[in-house]
């Protein structure tokens, strides 16, 4: 067996850097080759993993990913866009939120990984989120977790820029500051007109607060925004908040955190396909995998996409 490692060391305020250097020691230890290479700035993954992609790789080569969520949607996008867009790869989730290691139940061990390697296993097919900019570009984007805009993307935002997350993120309390900035976006952010669409569904909301599209469950570490959505149903999911008073969301905030009842509040939609189309009218922040997009006016076609994950 050789493992070849893609690692971001700065995931998770360096939580990252320790499994690595768990998985080195590890591979040392047992006796097996291994090559690695670093992620230096934003976006390398996504040429490092597409130039290993594009190599011809044996039966007893992996690939795995060490790093957070924004780090597998690096190597998504890479291994996408390389010669072998189905290669598989597996994934250690080692970053703040790690929603989709939550969603798709990995482990975070690089022990127990690699002793299910040496089992040679099957690919499991995941469904992941892929969306284009329409009458703009043809590029493909992939996403693994959510593409979020407005609320969403404006708590990553501003707790991306935290010393507060970081203070958290060294304690190990790092979701105390998506909450945080959870209660100040909630009159902070504006609302916006919004369409929605499906094949069977046609939606238009005048006082749009939140709009995610989702592959799976979770938001912001583990929140349970739509418990209904899997990474193996293949569909996505749009979820559409209204902001009809700041009381009224506060309590489906609660509930959102509380019991996961929101979904029956009537500021609550949703819709699940396979494809959908999403316009909104005036500029919001965007966020894609946590990644952050400038405040812009979105049109974009979003279909259920899938890789092939090592677990």
């Amino acid at each position: 067996m050789k493992i070849h490692l893609l690692v971001n060391e700065s995931a998770g305020n360096g939580h990252a850097k320790k499994i690595f250097d768990q998985t080195v020691l590890l591979l040392i230890d047992q006796d097996i080759a291994f090559s690695f290479e670093k992620s230096n700035y934003a976006g390398e993954l996504i040429t490092l993993a597409e130039a290993y992609g594009n190599l011809t790789h044996s039966d007893n080569e992996y690939l795995i990913v060490i790093g957070g969520d924004g780090s597998l949607n690096e190597v998504l996008n890479g291994i996408k866009r390389s010669s072998q867009p189905n290669l598989p790869f597996a994934y250690l989730p080692a970053g703040t939120g790690n929603d989709f290691g939550r969603a798709a139940n990995l482990t975070n061990q690089p022990k127990t990984l690699l002793k299910q390697l040496k089992k040679r296993p099957t690919p499991t097919l995941m469904d992941c989120g892929a969306f284009k900019i329409i009458n703009r570009s043809q590029q493909t984007y992939y996403f693994a977790n959510n593409l979020g805009i407005g609320f969403d993307a404006y708590v990553n935002h501003y707790s991306n820029h935290s010393n507060l997350k970081k203070l958290l993120n060294t304690l190990k309390q790092g979701k105390l500051s998506y909450i945080s900035y959870i209660l100040k976006a909630v009159s902070k952010q504006d609302t916006f007109q919004v369409d929605v669409q499906s094949k069977s569904h046609k939606l238009h909301f005048n006082d749009a607060f939140l709009v995610t599209t989702t592959n799976h469950p979770y938001l912001g570490g583990g929140i349970p925004l739509l418990p209904s959505a899997s990474v193996t149903n293949h569909q996505i999911a749009t979820v559409i908040v209204e902001k009809r008073s700041i009381p009224k969301l506060i309590k489906l905030f609660i509930n959102l955190l509380k019991d996961g009842s929101h979904i029956k509040d009537p500021q609550f939609h949703y819709l699940e396909a396979k494809k959908i189309t999403i316009k909104t009218y005036q500029p919001e922040f965007g966020q894609v995998d946590g990644e952050e997009i400038h405040p812009r006016a979105f049109e974009l076609e979003l279909t259920v996409n899938h890789f092939n994950l090592l677990k």
